[in-house]
């Protein structure tokens, strides 16, 4: 019965859920950055051909492969940085803060496998792309600097240094996905959630006594009779059943 009354009383301000599913969308399609974001991925590969994939191979044990797994999610860590992002910079002559490129990094490594991606965002798809492939660069001459070699694989093969570009970043074509229809839908959600919380919050606090059976609930006493309603013209408004059955009392 009580979930009955709370869903006759959100019934009754149906108008006022209304309003807020409709305010709280509109205040998150407003809120929402619309401004379109390209993304451009590189790939690096982190290994060495010098590794024996014999079935009789001692290279492929537990420590060695624990060891390239941490040594990908170090390059990982170091790619986003602004020493790496101010070498990028240089690189391409883009008029780009290190910080502002290094905060629109991303470098993650690819699961079970020795693929290291370099994501990064941009409003322009050529930033974007010039961008991925100077921090690629820029990283890949950062270790060649301590393990040289004069013999730089081409793009696809297999690679002898510890890092090498597997994939040059292509120019993105569409845009990111926006976040709007999800955002738009959370706010609705949570306006709907509000407004009817403050519905029945209001009304808990609310003093009026509705019906005879909600003044024996606040009142503890038995109800002796129940007076019509009478309306404006003087005629007599019949109570609603719930009232016009009083509880019988014994004296």
């Amino acid at each position: 019965m009580q979930l009955r009354a709370y869903l006759r009383l959100l019934r009754d301000h149906i108008g006022l859920l209304v309003l807020g599913v409709v305010v709280a969308g509109a205040l998150a399609f407003v809120l929402t950055p619309r401004t379109p974001i390209y993304t451009a991925r590189s790939t690096l590969y982190i290994g060495t051909r010098s590794i024996d994939l014999g079935a009789n191979s001692r290279d492929l044990t537990y420590d060695r492969v624990a060891a390239l797994d941490r040594l990908s999610h170090t390059f990982a860590a170091m790619i986003p940085s602004e020493p790496i992002a101010s070498a990028a910079i240089d690189r391409t002559g883009l008029s780009r803060s290190a910080s502002s490129v290094a905060a629109a990094t991303t470098a993650t490594v690819g699961d079970q496998t020795n693929l290291l991606y370099i994501d990064v965002k941009d409003k322009s798809p050529v930033v974007a792309e010039r961008l991925a492939n100077g921090l690629a660069d820029s990283f890949v001459s950062a270790v060649q600097q301590f393990e040289p070699n004069t013999q730089p694989p081409a793009e696809g093969a297999v690679p002898a240094l510890p890092v090498y570009i597997f994939e040059r970043a292509r120019l993105p074509s569409s845009p990111d996905p926006t976040a709007l229809p999800v955002n738009v839908t959370i706010a609705a959600i949570l306006g709907l959630g509000l407004m009817a919380s403050g519905i029945l919050l209001a009304d808990h606090l609310d003093v009026t006594l509705r019906g005879y059976a909600d003044a024996e609930r606040r009142l503890h006493l038995p109800v002796l009779g129940v007076m019509p309603r009478f309306s404006g013209d003087g005629g007599v408004v019949a109570a609603p059943v719930e009232e016009r059955r009083p509880r019988r009392v014994n004296v």
